[in-house]
């Protein structure tokens, strides 16, 4: 049982990491839309300001009215890409595995029957993590796993691969099924 315990932690922590990677990415995103829709219109009424009455103020209107499609595009793409559901799904993704995570170090002093209930429990939230990361590479899990075996007990440095016995903080790419490391 024990080792059952570990392994659902490690997969708790190896999930949480890969949604803490898909949330940046996705806010990072936001934030290049929002941005561009504040800085663009700001800068093209300022540039039109400026070219008022001169020669190049039918230029400034053409790429203004250019950009202004672009930015359109972009607010359409990212609504059809579903960019503010994406990053609500891997928060809670985030919050759901660190609570698995934490509740795993608990999870000793339960009975037969809560048992039974977390990992039923775990089994859903697998299944979530697995949807949300059906198309995942396998570089990108192993360096996971080893990001996860890195927090599964912070400060002990001698923890290992439970496959390969290898170190994570001494990662050398091998052909671990697990984390990637060289076989010890």
């Amino acid at each position: 049982m024990f080792s059952k315990i570990q392994q659902t932690k490690l997969n708790a922590l190896s999930a949480k990491n890969l949604h803490r990677k898909g949330k940046w990415k996705y806010d990072f995103l936001n934030g290049s839309i929002l941005f561009l829709t504040i800085i663009v219109p700001l800068l093209f009424i300022i540039a039109q300001y400026i070219s008022k009455g001169t020669n190049i103020e039918n230029i400034i209107n053409i790429i203004s009215f250019i950009l202004s499609i672009f930015l359109i595009c972009i607010a359409a793409l990212s609504l059809m890409l579903k960019v503010n559901d994406k990053i609500t799904t891997h928060k809670v993704g985030i919050k759901n595995n660190l609570y698995v995570s934490n509740e795993c170090d608990n999870l000793l002093s339960l009975s037969e029957t809560e048992l039974q209930w977390f990992f039923r429990y775990v089994t859903e939230i697998d299944q979530q993590d697995n949807d949300t990361f059906a198309r995942i590479c396998e570089k990108t899990r192993r360096k996971m796993y080893r990001e996860a075996l890195k927090e599964f007990s912070p400060g002990d440095y001698s923890i290992t691969c439970p496959l390969c016995d290898s170190s994570p903080w001494k990662y050398k790419k091998g052909d671990c099924q697990l984390c990637g490391n060289t076989k010890k």
